[in-house]
């Protein structure tokens, strides 16, 4: 039998990203995205992930846009940003992505993505802005953020645009709960049981 041929970095990391984006695709089109976590969604992910942790140690560090490009990068950290059922692989990468990102090694939006998604499933304050969701009354909003008269500075440093308002208008036809409070409480019981937040 004639073994696997190994794909370069950069091309495995595109791929890994097609695989995501062809799972999600085909759970939106049928309205299962939209209804929490869906098991097969979750399963690409973790799947994705824990490759992910293997080229990162097999590069020797996180791959860089220097060593694959800015496109197989950015794949990459959107790799780690989906990876919300494996709250150590992301935390784990926080500190690491925060130093390239100063060093201009990897693209700064992206970091600040992920130290916000971090702290959104913990239950803390952002620090960027960048996550929002839909609160129990329906109205799909930024959640709290830390220090809001600089967020716009902060969101300048890290390349991300200027925020006009916490509060976003969703687009028409985009998905709204039918039931916003339930959402949310299945929400939070989830962030327990994934391990982002202890009792």
């Amino acid at each position: 039998m004639k073994p696997v041929e190994k794909l370069p970095l950069q091309e495995e990391l595109l791929h890994l990203m097609r695989e995501d984006e062809v799972v999600r695709e085909a759970l939106a089109n049928t309205g299962e995205l939209f209804h929490g976590y869906h098991p097969a969604m979750e399963k690409v992910h973790l799947r994705n992930a824990k490759r992910l942790k293997e080229l990162i140690e097999e590069n020797q560090g996180f791959p860089t846009i220097k060593q694959v490009g800015e496109e197989a990068c950015i794949a990459a950290l959107r790799l780690v940003l989906h990876a919300i059922s494996w709250p150590d692989f992301m935390r784990a990468q926080e500190e690491t992505l925060t130093a390239l990102a100063k060093a201009d090694e990897v693209p700064k939006s992206y970091v600040a993505i992920l130290i916000d998604r971090i702290r959104f499933y913990e239950g803390r304050a952002q620090v960027y802005g960048t996550n929002a969701d839909w609160d129990e009354n329906g109205i799909l909003r930024i959640s709290e953020v830390e220090d809001p008269d600089s967020l716009d500075q902060r969101r300048k440093e890290m390349g991300l645009a200027p925020l006009e308002t916490l509060v976003i208008t969703p687009q028409d036809g985009e998905y709204h709960p039918p039931d916003p409070a339930k959402r949310h409480q299945e929400f939070i019981a989830w962030t327990y049981k994934a391990g982002w937040r202890t009792l």
